[in-house]
Formats: C-alpha cells, sequence, structure tokens
C-alpha cells in the first residue's frame, strides 16, 4: 500500500496520542494529506511537530468532539480549503466508568457525546461530500467492550455499541460509492487504556485473558484502519473488525 493515499486528504479525530497518531503516522507515510484534532492546544502542537518530521502535509484543529459547532466549523474549513475529503477517521475516546447505581444521567451523556453523537455529526456533514465525490472511506474505532458487558464500563459499552451498528447503518446510506466499516480493538497501549488499567496487577490480569499474552501497540489497530480506508478494501463496506488477539474468541472457562 505504499503511497496508497496519494493526494488524499484523512480527518483523524483525537490523533494527539495513541490509535490515532499512529495512523497519522501511517497515512503520511502512505502519501495522504492528514487533519489530526484534539483537544488541547499543547499536545496537538506537539503532536503536528512530530509528525512534520514525516511530512508536512498535515493540518491541526483545535477542537473538542463533544460540541458540535466546533466539529461542523472544522470539517467545512477543510473541505473549503482542500475540495474534498477522501476518508475520516472516527476516534477521539471518551471514558467515564462508574457503577450503574452510582452513575448519574449526565455521566452516562459524556460517553455518548464523544464516542457516538460525534461519529453521527461528522458522518453527517462530510457524507453528501463523498456521495457527490462518488468517492468516500469512513472507519469508525469501537471497542471489544461494545460487543461484551464489562462492569463498571456500562455506558462505555452500551455507546460502543451504539456505534457498531449506526457504522452498519452509514455503510448502507453510504452505498455504493462511500465505504462505511468499523474496527474493534481489544487492550491497546494508549494513555486512554492506562487510565483504565492504571496498576501493572490490573494489567497482568488483563493480558492472562488474552490468547496473544499482550496488549496491541497502536501501529498494529493504525495497519488495518488504513487497509479499510484504502482501494485494497474497495468491496468492504458494513463490516466490524475485531482486532483483540483473540479476547472475544475465548469463552475463557477458568482454564
Amino acid at each position: 500500500m505504499k503511497e496508497a493515499f496519494n493526494n488524499e486528504v484523512i480527518y483523524i479525530t483525537g490523533a494527539t496520542a495513541g490509535i490515532g497518531f499512529a495512523s497519522a503516522e501511517l497515512l503520511l507515510k502512505k502519501g495522504a494529506t492528514v487533519v489530526i484534532t484534539g483537544r488541547s492546544n499543547e499536545t496537538l502542537s506537539n503532536a503536528q511537530k512530530k509528525l512534520h518530521k514525516i511530512s508536512s502535509n498535515v493540518i491541526a484543529h483545535n477542537i473538542d468532539v463533544s460540541n458540535e459547532s466546533e466539529i461542523v466549523e472544522s470539517l467545512q474549513s477543510v473541505y473549503s480549503s482542500c475540495g474534498k475529503i477522501d476518508g475520516l477517521v472516527n476516534n477521539a475516546p471518551s471514558i467515564h466508568v462508574g457503577k450503574i447505581v452510582d452513575l448519574d444521567l449526565a455521566a452516562w451523556k459524556t460517553n455518548f457525546k464523544a464516542n457516538l453523537d460525534a461519529v453521527f455529526l461528522t458522518t453527517k456533514t462530510v457524507l453528501p461530500w463523498m456521495i457527490d465525490a462518488k468517492k468516500g472511506s469512513i472507519v469508525n474505532v469501537a471497542s471489544v467492550v461494545g460487543l461484551k458487558g464489562v462492569e463498571y464500563m456500562s455506558a462505555y459499552g452500551a455507546a460502543k455499541a451504539g456505534l457498531i451498528n449506526f457504522s452498519r447503518a452509514s455503510a448502507v446510506e453510504g452505498a455504493p460509492h462511500v465505504r462505511v466499516n468499523s474496527i474493534i480493538p481489544g487492550a491497546v497501549d494508549t494513555p486512554a487504556t492506562k487510565r483504565a488499567i492504571p496498576d501493572d496487577d490490573m494489567m497482568a490480569n488483563t493480558i492472562k485473558t488474552i490468547p496473544l499474552k499482550r496488549i496491541a501497540e497502536p501501529i498494529e489497530i493504525a495497519n488495518p484502519i488504513a487497509f479499510l480506508l484504502s482501494s485494497d478494501a474497495s468491496f468492504i463496506t458494513g463490516a466490524s473488525l475485531v482486532v483483540d488477539g483473540g479476547k472475544t474468541a475465548d469463552l475463557n472457562a477458568g482454564n
């Protein structure tokens, strides 16, 4: 797939670290112009400086994906200046944990704003442009928590389950010219995972439940994202690609 994205414009939310940053690095190496977003000006600036070492074709937008006007204005700005958006990666995560009985509605909704509402807004905005261009690919980053019940993560899991279904519905509405797929990662070595699994014992216990006996590196999620964005995946839409080291394949009967 070398130079597979030559002259293409790819917009990535939550791209200052982890999966989003690794995806930006990879896509820049493959010839794309990449738009990265982040909430912190400092981390966004640092990410842009690192990415500039690979290519000058990187644009940084300081936005909060839970803010509707910021999302729409950012996308419209990119479309106006570049004349197109060829690919969209909805990656920005938000994880608010807690027991169901302790969560209030505001905390519950926090998980949906970034993980699902923002994806609805980005998709709603770019889909008409992609349909008019008769070309486009969207990849939504979900989670195995959207497939399996996990204690204290009911809101996050519900939002990611909704994202997986929304991806399928978007694929149907975007066809025949726009492809939409979801990536379903397991545990990945990212800042968000470190916040969710903060100590060594918890991480060791997590790794024990993964058949490959390790968590993923961000590039191991970025590679399939790039594949789904590319023409190599030209007949793949509405798919949910699980990349979890075998986690959801194992019944884990206590052996």
